[in-house]
């Protein structure tokens, strides 16, 4: 029994060390961890709006669009443009406030970000809409298999 008990406490204690150097060799960066749900996925905005410029380049190639579908492409492009990332608090302002005054701060500020996603949200339906139903048969199914970029499937993703 006591056998178990170290080799158990050996186990905990070469995890913990190797937690630890992983942590050593991954220092965060410098921007201190942007909060915002691209920053937790180790992504900025620019690079998410470069990736969805070659997935819609892409996409387009693959459509095969008609010179009479061009207008219709041009506006759904548009409104699928990510936008740009809400502004930051301004944490020196956010420390003069006290802790209640903080959390209204911060409710309204999460509040208008989720009006800001819903919107962009029905932008991009209406959007969608409208462009398939300019599509043939053919491309409709193009465009069902192919328009959505792959979910990522765990934390190895991002």
């Amino acid at each position: 029994m006591k056998r178990n008990l170290k080799v158990w406490m050996l186990a905990a204690a070469l995890t913990m060390a190797g937690s630890y150097a992983t942590a050593q060799a991954n220092p965060p960066k410098e921007d201190g961890g942007k909060p915002g749900m691209h920053a937790m996925h180790g992504m900025d905005h620019g690079k998410m709006a470069e990736r969805m410029k070659r997935h819609m380049q892409h996409l387009k190639a693959e459509l095969k669009l008609s010179a009479d579908q061009e207008g219709a492409w041009t506006t759904f492009a548009s409104a699928m443009t990510p936008p740009a990332p809400p502004p930051r608090p301004d944490h020196a302002e956010m420390e003069k406030l006290s802790m209640p005054e903080r959390l209204d701060k911060m409710k309204e500020m999460h509040q208008k970000r989720h009006e800001m996603h819903m919107a962009e949200m029905e932008k991009r339906h209406t959007a969608v809409k409208a462009f398939y139903g300019v599509l043939t048969p053919e491309q409709k199914k193009v465009f069902d298999t192919k328009a959505q970029p792959k979910w990522p499937h765990g934390p190895q993703h991002g």
